[in-house]
């Protein structure tokens, strides 16, 4: 177990369009040793953006990236993440890491 000081969690919601220009983007980027990516279905009351096979079904397919990195870079990975989208579709939070390790 380490103690991680000033370390953040990013975790960004991805539409599934724009999964291979975030991906490409965040492999480029040097103050992040790595990412982890998952897909997921995303429930809204709002969904009247949905196709119509995502109001059938009730959801709409996302993947949720978590990116560790040091606080002095949540600009920069806001930033960069923003230049993926000019639509502004990717919902995102920060949230702190307490602790990091290997079992």
């Amino acid at each position: 177990m380490t103690q991680i000081q000033n370390n953040l969690i990013l975790t960004a919601i991805v539409p599934e369009g724009l999964k291979d220009k975030v991906v490409d983007t965040l492999m480029d980027e040097s103050c992040i040793s790595g990412f982890s990516l998952v897909k997921i279905q995303g429930f809204s009351k709002a969904n009247s953006h949905y196709n119509v096979s995502e109001q059938v079904e009730g959801y709409r397919d996302f993947y949720r990236f978590e990116i560790i990195h040091n606080e002095v870079n949540s600009e920069q990975l806001r930033h960069l993440l923003s230049t993926t989208n000019p639509d502004k579709i990717i919902r995102y939070w920060i949230t702190p890491l307490l602790e990091v390790g290997v079992l």
